[in-house]
């Protein structure tokens, strides 16, 4: 079984406002929307789940109820950070009835995932403890101090990582419990993770589309791309 689990629960502090830029209306459709209903339409995808902070609890809770999706969708309570967004996500899974083979957590501000590059990602997880979409990076790079270029930077063999990532079970929430017990609360992405941990993970082809919207000129970018655009 795979379980997908989109993440809501940060507070858009970089993007401004009273709302969280997930939980803002666009053609008339939350933000979130547009990923949730991606993975809805996937068969692969057995469960998902809305990760979310405590003021939007409630309001999810009924937006589910009143909402029609091919899935059941649950709805769990996140944290001050990432990590522990998806440690709370994967103890809810400990401490429940539902046995997952696989794992994948999405940022709901990522609204322009496609079809094919999850199921690209699941196909992955078979072979590999985890795998993340990522896109090479094209731009020349540099270290800059008081807004003056203190170095270059070779831009070789780096990348952009993107969500989803997916995960085997166990070894995933083995890696949250363990990063708990000594105190490293301060991973950004699972990815890191496991590879402190010495696993391997997969890259998979993401797209330039599947940006993430961090600032008001991103969604401006987003709300011109997505008229028309084909979400396989």
């Amino acid at each position: 079984m795979t379980c997908a689990f989109i993440l809501l629960a940060g507070s858009s502090q970089r993007f401004g406002g009273n709302t969280p830029k997930q939980f803002i209306k666009i053609k008339n459709k939350y933000l979130f929307e547009f990923c949730l209903d991606t993975f809805d339409s996937l068969k692969e995808i057995e469960k998902i789940f809305l990760v979310c902070d405590k003021t939007h609890l409630v309001f999810l809770n009924n937006f589910i109820k009143t909402s029609k999706y091919n899935h059941e969708i649950g709805v769990i309570l996140g944290g001050q950070t990432r990590q522990e967004s998806v440690y709370n996500s994967l103890k809810a899974l400990q401490n429940s009835n539902i046995f997952c083979d696989y794992v994948l957590f999405h940022d709901a501000c990522r609204p322009l995932v496609r079809r094919h590059e999850i199921l690209n990602l699941l196909n992955e997880l078979k072979t590999n403890d985890g795998a993340s979409l990522a896109v090479p990076l094209y731009d020349s790079l540099c270290k800059e101090e008081n807004k003056i270029i203190a170095s270059s930077l070779d831009r070789k063999n780096l990348v952009k990582l993107q969500t989803p990532q997916g995960f085997k079970f166990d070894i995933i929430y083995s890696a949250h419990e363990r990063a708990l017990k000594n105190g490293e609360l301060n991973f950004t992405d699972d990815t890191s993770l496991l590879t402190k941990l010495g696993s391997k993970v997969k890259l998979v082809e993401g797209s330039a589309f599947n940006f993430k919207i961090t600032t008001s000129e991103d969604l401006l970018l987003f709300k011109k791309i997505v008229e028309g655009f084909n979400f396989d």
